[in-house]
C-alpha cells in the first residue's frame, strides 16, 4: 500500500478508483464532511460499495475515497 502525503500533513491512500471509472452522478466527499448511511466506500476490486456502518465520522477518517450521490435536479417544465 502506498501512502501519499498532502501538504496538510495527513496520510492519504492513492485513490482506489481513477476519476474516469467513478459515474458522474456521485462526487467525492470533502475531508470534514460527515459520512451517512447511503454514501459509498470505494473498493479498488468491487468498485464502490454502498457504506453500512454507523455515521457521523468525518470522510477523512476513512482509508479509502468516500462518495455520496449527487442531488438530481428536477426539470421543471412551464405549462
Amino acid at each position: 500500500m502506498k501512502l501519499n502525503i498532502n501538504s496538510t500533513g495527513r496520510n492519504r491512500e492513492a485513490e482506489a478508483l481513477p476519476r474516469g471509472r467513478v459515474p458522474r452522478r456521485f462526487r467525492r466527499l470533502k475531508w470534514n464532511e460527515l459520512v451517512f448511511n447511503g454514501d459509498f466506500v470505494a473498493d479498488e476490486r468491487l468498485g464502490l460499495e454502498p457504506w453500512e456502518g454507523p455515521g457521523g465520522f468525518r470522510a477523512d477518517s476513512f482509508m479509502k475515497p468516500i462518495y455520496r450521490q449527487k442531488k438530481s435536479r428536477s426539470t421543471a417544465t412551464k405549462n
